[in-house]
């Protein structure tokens, strides 16, 4: 909070006392104003309300109540003394600014907690809430946990900085693409105060993302015991009502109705209050989440007699090998697929005196979600392919999140002018696959039985037991420790703001996918005989490596401002930061590979130092402030998920071999007898095969550039406020502009050009994939992926936004937003070889700047609230809103592996000008086909591109998205402060009442991870001896399909006691 004591003829007031009062908690908090009349206060707790006094020689002591302070924002107060009068100019009122916000300069935006309830949601995560603002969209959900994507501005989503009361909650390793090490919420919605969104804070002390970053400030106890009990249901019906629309696929496709089963119910309770009055606060909240829904459909069923004798002769190999191995009992019916997730919050606040506060907080999260493994999917190991599997229940596994978060944070006001902050967090992030069986993965090929997808007899069908091949040894343990120091200083005019912060991770990473050993039989019978097994296993040599990927990294950055309030219209912040990388432990270098290729493969980022200036500004255009500039041009240095650079431990080209049954040296043994013997299923650790390595052996090397460093953009904004008298409302438009300073790349540097290969349209070829020993540039290597930095990328977002805050029971937001975004690479794996061959390209290994995998083009956005007391004391809320946006990006590609970069259907296309375009031999092609074939580029719009070097990368979109929520809450008095709340979010709303005006979500036919989006023009598709490009053509390529999970409507009932 900050503001002015002036008097009546405007005269600054020096030397006036001002005192705040926290009114839920009666802290109190004092300052003098200085010779400017400025006074500040920092620290504050979000909310309030508080009351604010002053008194000055000559003058009386006059208070004013109902002031609200907001995350984020400092709110200026204006205070007019006349002898014995006080007036207020200029306030907050339930949560919403009055005026515009004289500290505002960059982008973003804070959501209160009216702001908050009204939102429809029926995931109840932070995407779903923060998805209205117009410079962040939620792209879509997508998994079995119906995961949410958060971009803003074009940027990747995992580049955005999630915070928790100041502290980050990222997955720092990076494996989950909401940003998030939890399944699903860090921690309850309903335990959150407000919502702070950040696009450009000019803020020194705010760094770690080149999206967005996100703060959410949780309830504290008060000097009254509150709380809550809520229960949220959502299924496909509830008393015979349906709650759920059918799978718009299926009903589109086959004229079917299908309604997936779900019952997914969250119910918990909050409780705050006094320990303490006036001293001690508490605030719990426990939540606990269930989804129940459908699994995996039993695909094939073995011949009657078949599967229990396989468990049986499995029992006998593991007794006659001397171990015990639980196989598991059958499946004879659809998996249920259960997934649980519980949340813990503690939290207390201690006002240790009138000039230090402390707040300290403990949260834990623990998720459970089901997986199936190969049941009822094809699997291929060894050479050994299998149809249809069926599988006993001890092949499942689970995956397992658990996260706990200790925090402190303490407040201190040394001097009236002179005040600090001190924060510290540790957060442990578990990420675990409990499995029911520790076994190697055994496939039996070549049985008989039914295909219960149409009924039919096979004897083609497989069964498949032991352990998932890719759970062999998978564990992630990742401690994160975060401490800061910010001193703020009050002098005249200025805040001068000084400090450090230091985050620093160690990651335990133990990832040896088949480390159990792989088994294949080709039939029952070698099954039962024990004979002709194919067995392969995946080794470590602990003398030249560790079993587990063992890292750390750490940031420090030291910054410094100074806010200049230069008079009542102007304001300026200028500071910078200074951040400096460390990456103590490496990985270890192979001098073989140095010597044979000239790469070092122990590259890091330590070492690496960024500076980051910043500087905002904010100037009202009249004394009533009733429009205002504001803007600003910073460097904001960011984070990347610690996967995509600790891929270099895994794979550092030495102590990983891998050994089979069919090797003509040292062969593994083809009696699963005899290999079980050499299996200890006791142990994650002893159960990863151990051995000596052969150096010889040639291996895949994933390494990083030395002094790589973490993405950064250099980003400004301009913008303009106007409120206007006219609904009480304010209308704002305001431009950002990003320039990616340094982004990540991942090249594949093993490519070896194709020696003499022509291509008519320039484009590069290779020899094909480096698996093969005479394709590789490096004989002795595979794949060598190298991360290193490509300066490419920028992104221009326009935003016009009319806003009014809930007044007088009604409140609209109407957006519309203009977006452009380019980048080099998407970055939306977490494998080397994943980011390497999901990046569309003309010449493989160059930079080629094109549109960016989270460009939104167009959104518009718009939001109504309006509450009525039909009954007296029992107010009505009814919430809309809607969403219109461009759909996703995707591009047009060939077939095949076109360019021999072994990678296939990642090639972009090139346009023919017609039949006898020189670069092409359609000599493939029928007439009737080639006329079909140019049908197409002119219907598609590719004909545009006819001529031209290729078409661009996203230069498509998907079909516009339309989206219509309802929100409806009822409120019902019950005694005193007692009231029951009912409720419910209807999402998709639009869609229940009109499917030809809100249609479906419709999706290129090719995603992967939600990023890489592509068509296939046509099939097959090479070269010619003379370099033209032969295509073939029999369809038309395959069409957009519609996103069930996002197409379907669906209500969520909620039920709330609030005293």
């Amino acid at each position: 909070m900050t503001g002015t004591v002036r008097g009546t003829d405007g005269t600054a007031i020096a030397g006036a006392s001002v005192t705040i009062v926290h009114t839920p908690t009666n802290a109190t908090f004092t300052a003098t104003s200085t010779p400017a009349g400025r006074f500040n206060f920092r620290g504050l707790p979000v909310g309030g309300p508080y009351t604010v006094t002053a008194k000055a020689e000559g003058y009386g002591e006059v208070s004013t109540s109902d002031v609200i302070t907001e995350l984020g924002n400092d709110v200026d107060v204006g205070l007019t003394l006349k002898s014995e009068v006080l007036q207020l100019e200029k306030y907050v009122v339930g949560g919403t600014r009055n005026d515009l916000d004289s500290s505002a300069s960059g982008a973003g935006s804070t959501l209160n907690s009216e702001r908050l309830a009204a939102k429809p949601t029926s995931e109840r995560s932070f995407a779903d809430l923060i998805s209205a603002t117009p410079l962040v969209t939620l792209r879509s959900t997508f998994g079995d946990r119906e995961e949410s994507q958060i971009t803003a501005v074009g940027q990747n989503n995992r580049f955005n900085s999630i915070m928790i009361d100041g502290s980050r909650t990222n997955d720092v390793f990076g494996l989950n693409g909401t940003g998030i090490a939890a399944f699903f919420n860090p921690l309850s919605i309903d335990t959150i105060e407000q919502l702070s969104v950040q696009i450009s804070p000019y803020d020194v002390t705010l760094s770690g993302f080149t999206g967005a970053t996100i703060n959410a400030v949780t309830k504290s106890g008060t000097n009254k015991f509150h709380g809550s009990v809520y229960i949220n249901f959502r299924g496909n019906e509830l008393l015979g009502v349906d709650l759920q629309g059918p799978n718009a696929r299926e009903q589109t496709l086959t004229g079917v109705k299908f309604v997936p089963k779900l019952e997914r119910t969250t119910w918990g309770a909050t409780l705050g209050g006094p320990i303490i009055k006036d001293k001690l606060f508490f605030f719990l909240n426990y939540e606990n989440y269930e989804s129940i829904s459908t699994g995996r459909d039993l695909r094939f069923a073995p011949a009657a007699g078949v599967e229990a004798q396989i468990l049986a002769r499995l029992g006998q190999y593991a007794t006659a090998a001397g171990k015990t191995i639980n196989w598991g009992s059958p499946v004879t019916s659809a998996t249920s697929n259960t997934q649980t997730d519980k949340k813990i919050l503690a939290k207390l606040d201690w006002n240790i005196s009138a000039n230090h506060r402390l707040s300290a907080r403990y949260s834990k999260t623990d998720g459970l979600v089901p997986q199936f493994g190969n049941f009822g999917q094809t699997l291929t190991i060894n050479g050994v392919a299998g149809g249809i599997s069926a599988t006993p229940d001890g092949h499942f596994y689970d995956q397992a999140r658990v996260g706990e978060s200790y925090a402190a944070h303490l407040f201190s006001q040394w001097t009236p002018d002179f005040k600090t902050e001190i924060k510290y967090t540790r957060t442990t992030d578990d990420q675990l696959t409990p499995r029911k069986t520790t076994a190697p993965l055994t496939l039996i090929t070549g049985l008989s039985g039914t295909d219960l997808l149409n009924n039919s007899a096979i004897t083609n069908g497989s069964y498949v037991a032991g352990t998932e091949q890719f759970r062999q040894g998978n564990v992630i343990n990742v401690v994160n420790q975060q401490l800061s120091a910010t001193g703020n200083y009050f002098w005249r005019n200025f805040v001068f703001t000084g400090g450090f912060q230091r985050e620093w991770s160690d990651f335990f990473n133990l990832f040896r996918a088949g480390s159990f050993g792989l088994v294949a039989f080709r039939n029952l019978n070698d099954f039962l005989a024990d004979t002709n097994a194919v067995i392969s296993r995946n080794y470590v040599d602990p003398a030249v490596r560790p079993l587990a990927d063992v890292s750390e990294f750490a940031s420090t950055g030291v910054f410094g401002q100074a806010k200049w309030n230069v008079n009542d219209r102007l304001n300026i912040n200028f500071g910078a930061r200074f951040e400096f990388a460390e990456a103590g432990l490496k990985p270890a270098l192979n001098q073989a590979f140095l010597t044979a290729t000239g790469f070092r493969n122990d590259g890091s980022l330590d070492g690496v130092k960024t500076f980051s200036p910043r500087l905002g500004f904010n100037y009202a255009l009249n004394e009533a402030r009733t429009t205002q500039v504001r803007g600003g041009v910073g460097h904001f240095l960011g984070r990347s998920p610690w996967v995509f650079f600790s891929n270099s431990f895994g794979n550092t080209g030495v102590g990983t071999f891998a050994r089979a049954s069919t090797d003509t040296v040292s062969p593994l043994p083809s009696s699963y007898t005899t290999y079980l013997q050499s299996f200890d299923p006791t142990s994650t650790e002893t159960a990863v095969g151990t051995g000596t390595d052969n150096p010889t052996l040639r291996r895949e090397v994933a390494f990083n550039d030395d002094g790589v460093k973490l993405p950064a953009v250099w980003r400004a904004n301009l913008a303009m406020d106007r409120k206007l008298p006219f609904l009480d409302s304010t209308l704002s438009v305001e431009y950002v502009f990003s320039k990616v300073a340094s982004g990540l790349r991942t090249t594949n540097e093993n490519l070896r050009p194709l020696a003499g290969a022509l291509a008519l349209d320039g484009r590069a070829r290779f020899s094909g994939t480096p698996g093969t020993q005479a394709n590789a540039r490096y004989s002795a290597y595979t794949n060598m992926y190298r991360v290193s930095n490509a300066d490419v990328g920028k992104s221009s977002y326009l935003s016009l936004t009319w806003d009014r805050p809930l007044k007088n029971n009604w409140a609209f937001n109407l957006a519309y937003t203009r977006g452009r975004a380019t980048e080099a690479q998407a970055n939306g794996q977490t494998t080397a070889g994943g980011q390497f061959n999901r990046n569309v390209v003309f010449n493989q290994n160059s930079i080629e700047e094109g549109t960016a995998d989270f460009e939104v083009k167009d959104r518009v956005q718009l939001s109504l609230t309006r509450r009525y007391e039909f009954i007296k004391k029992m107010p009505t809320t009814v919430s809309l809103y809607y969403e219109g946006r461009t759909g996703n990006p995707y591009s047009y590609v060939f077939g095949s592996d076109l360019n021999g970069d072994g990678v296939s259907f990642n090639d972009v296309v090139v346009i023919p000008t017609g039949p006898g375009d020189s670069k092409f031999d359609f000599s493939g092609m029928t007439t009737a086909q080639q006329t079909s074939f140019f049908a197409f580029l002119d219907r598609s719009g590719l004909s545009k591109y006819a001529g031209q070097n290729f078409v661009p990368k996203n230069s498509f979109n998907e079909p516009w998205v339309n989206r219509l929520d309802l929100n409806f809450r009822q409120d019902i008095p019950i005694r005193g402060q007692a009231k029951l709340q009912l409720g419910f979010d209807f999402i998709n709303f639009g869609s229940f009442i009109s499917k030809k005006t809100f249609g479906y979500v419709e999706t290129a036919p090719f995603i992967q991870n939600d990023v890489f989006r592509t068509r296939t023009l046509t099939a097959t598709t090479a070269y010619t001896a003379t370099g033209q490009i032969r295509p073939t053509y029999t369809a038309d390529p395959t069409g957009f399909g519609i996103d069930n999970g996002m197409s379907r409507w669906r209500i969520q009932v909620t039920a709330k006691l609030l005293f």
